[in-house]
């Protein structure tokens, strides 16, 4: 089991994954998912176990306190100080294993490396407490935009140098 950067031959496994961890929001077409990847691929990996992606991770640099909306690709001159953790999903058969935690830990570590000071994210499906539980808190009276879905929430975390 390791962590690998995303590549071209990534995407259908990670378009499974996203298929089936998404009860409650719609699937974004892989066009969009590029558009994050190609935006910072140094943050957006793959986890695979025995050769096949089991998980994935995208992350990207933005400009914007509120996220970015989904369905869309990222429109150019929006890059910036912070990251946005897009995105993270780990498929059925590598769920309980600690593969969104191991994922976490290496993004922060990225970003760290990288010189990013705050990555943001929006919890959804009811994940506020693993983002909790990574070091993430969540960001009072910020709207969400609808199509992220009903309780999403914006969360945040420094990082310090």
């Amino acid at each position: 089991m390791s962590i690998k950067p995303i590549d071209d031959t990534s995407w259908s496994g990670i378009a499974k994954i996203q298929a089936e961890a998404y009860s409650q929001v719609e699937p974004e077409s892989v066009d969009v998912l590029k558009s994050k990847w190609l935006r910072s691929p140094e943050c957006c990996f793959v986890y695979e176990k025995a050769g096949k992606v089991v998980g994935y991770l995208l992350a990207h640099s933005w400009d914007s306190e509120a996220p970015p909306k989904l369905f869309q690709t990222l429109p150019t001159g929006t890059e910036g100080s912070l990251i946005f953790l897009h995105d993270l999903a780990i498929s059925k058969e590598a769920s309980g294993e600690g593969v969104g935690r191991k994922m976490v830990v290496h993004l922060l570590q990225k970003v760290k490396e990288l010189g990013f000071q705050q990555v943001r994210l929006v919890s959804v499906q009811d994940s506020l407490k693993f983002w909790q539980k990574q070091g993430f808190s969540l960001i009072e009276h910020q709207e969400v935009c609808s199509s992220y879905g009903e309780g999403a929430q914006l969360m945040s975390q420094r990082i310090i140098a």
